[in-house]
């Protein structure tokens, strides 16, 4: 009402939130207002929003209800709602700085406060005692926004980065790409431990003397030069304890109708995939799809469906999947039903969102423009009992990467309470 609106968390946090202001300034019928409220509220909840906000929100969709009269009638837009003007929600008794900071905490600087403006605040970390999953970020975004850091360039400094990102616990390298340089096992391991991390997975990335392809290149010769390429990056996985070896090629596909032999391509890539399983029976392998790329228009394994039915044919216990987000929406596909799909040959998930135009990849953060399909993501690893590590995969190249990192990983931990919760309640 005109006194604002409280709201009791549980562990004794009172929130209240200012009366919003009136569309037209005059109060005209108060039916459906406490109707409106309420599944605004909800509505805010389930997209991942913060408490704060949608409490706002909530105010807002009441306040619009007064302004007109009638039960059904008067219920709003969900743009209206938005349009209406609201103080923000503060704990009761005193302001929290803190909460002021955290808003801010992606900023790198003047108009780069792009975290907490992608969700309207942001989201608190899990209130579960134990996350049960392991973080990963990709270790190349480390180079992005350099004056933000002195502690050194490189795939050693990188690392070092990431050591300062709170709740980041596992770096995936790039093979042979972060050892092109010379590093040994020894230095990389070494650089790992004195950022408190260690390695996730290796991920296998191939140069464009494979531009004709890796695993699907019809030179015999060039085709097994990828192959023992990709067991040599499994062998350097295990040195360096990694438990996954991820393969993505940008090259395993093809630009034009009536250039490729799709069934050649397919029992060239299902033998490659056999002979590095069986090079490596104690470590799992996967292969991450991707529907298209600048370097191939189209990709032979391609969504997945597709990919389910190769992890088949190839028909090893080591052999799996990697499912990133942005390749499921530039496929069309839904991240959660491609999890529901894949079950227990899920082996690797990377976080991250775009703006679902197709064949665009934007590595925006996770959840900020679907939020409710990234909720669902997670309600859906939760049903498949995942096990492996989420992997940070965007590009923040305007934003401080450590701080768009943490970004990801509270509301990776928020919407996975999100979805707790709903399974708990039955949904």
């Amino acid at each position: 009402g005109a006194a604002g609106a409280l709201m009791l968390e549980k562990g004794g946090r009172i929130l209240k939130q200012p009366a919003c202001e009136v569309p037209g300034g005059k109060v005209v019928d108060e039916t459906g207002a406490g109707d409106s409220f309420r599944a605004a509220f909800a509505v805010a909840f389930v997209e991942g929003r913060a408490l704060e906000e949608s409490l706002r929100f909530a105010s807002a969709a009441g306040s619009v209800a007064v302004s007109r009269a009638g039960a059904v009638p008067s219920l709003p837009t969900k743009a209206e709602a938005e349009a209406v003007v609201c103080g923000i929600a503060a704990e009761w008794v005193a302001q929290k700085r803190e909460r002021l900071d955290e808003q801010t905490h992606c900023s790198g600087g003047a108009g780069n406060a792009t975290c907490a403006s992608a969700m309207g605040a942001v989201p608190r970390a899990s209130a579960s005692p134990s996350f049960p999953l392991e973080f990963g970020s990709r270790l190349n975004s480390m180079a992005d926004r350099p004056e933000l850091w002195d502690g050194g360039d490189g795939v050693l400094g990188w690392i070092a980065r990431q050591g300062t990102i709170k709740g980041l616990s596992l770096v995936d390298l790039n093979y042979p790409q972060h050892f092109a340089s010379g590093l040994s096992v020894a230095q990389v391991s070494q650089a790992l431990a004195a950022a408190g991390l260690r390695a996730g997975a290796l991920q296998m990335r191939f140069s464009k003397e494979f531009r004709l392809g890796a695993f699907t290149n019809p030179d015999d010769a060039v085709w097994r030069k990828a192959v023992d390429l990709t067991i040599e990056g499994g062998h350097m996985a295990k040195r360096l304890g990694a438990k996954e070896l991820v393969v993505w090629s940008a090259y395993d596909g093809y630009d034009y109708s009536a250039q490729a032999d799709y069934w050649a391509a397919w029992t060239k890539i299902v033998r490659a995939f056999r002979l590095v399983c069986d090079a490596h029976p104690d470590l799992r392998v996967s292969m991450e799809h991707k529907p298209t790329d600048e370097n191939t228009r189209f990709s032979i394994v391609d969504s997945a469906g597709a990919a389910k039915l190769l992890v088949r044919e190839v028909d090893r216990p080591n052999m799996g999947v990697t499912l990133d987000v942005g390749h499921c929406l530039m496929a069309g596909e839904n991240p959660a039903q491609s999890v529901a799909l894949l079950g227990d040959r899920l082996f690797g998930v990377h976080l991250n969102d775009g703006h679902s135009k197709l064949g665009a990849e934007d590595g925006l953060m996770f959840g900020s423009v679907h939020s409710v399909m990234a909720m669902e993501l997670m309600y859906w690893l939760q049903k498949v009992q995942y096990t492996g590590h989420l992997y940070m995969d965007t590009f923040p190249q305007n934003e401080d990467p450590v701080r768009e990192c943490e970004f990801n990983i509270r509301r990776a931990k928020a919407l996975w309470t999100r979805a707790e919760r709903l399974r708990g309640a039955g949904l």
